[in-house]
């Protein structure tokens, strides 16, 4: 049985690094990238279980991936990770598409355990 497909967007290379070597110890296979451009292409390319998704990026926002992705035809789930913390722009990502809002500074145990949440019925 294969693991479960994450997806890994965050231009934060210590955030991304903790979040991907959390989650191949917990049993998931993981893409990471740090761009909104790269970030579009790999999601219209492959399909993943599961996206973690930074909202200001270089070359395009979080958000804007989202609603790509959507206009493609791509339904994986989706958190988005943030900074942003206001209620308009948690609210806002989920009308797009988020199936989740995780707000920064986040304890790694609870992006996991949401994780485990979203995933549950995909072993690893």
């Amino acid at each position: 049985m294969s693991r479960p497909r994450v997806l890994i967007v965050e231009d934060e290379r210590v955030v991304s690094f903790l979040l991907t070597r959390t989650l191949e110890a917990s049993g998931y296979s993981v893409t990471a990238c740090a761009d909104g451009l790269d970030a579009l292409e790999i999601g219209l390319g492959q399909d993943f279980d599961l996206v973690l998704l930074d909202q200001r990026m270089p070359g395009l926002l979080g958000l804007e991936v989202l609603q790509r992705w959507k206009a493609a035809g791509r339904e994986f789930p989706v958190i988005m990770v943030s900074g942003i913390t206001g209620e308009a722009d948690v609210i806002r990502a989920l009308e797009v598409g988020a199936v989740d809002y995780i707000r920064k500074p986040f304890s790694i145990q609870e992006v996991l355990a949401r994780v485990k949440v979203r995933l549950r019925g995909v072993a690893p």
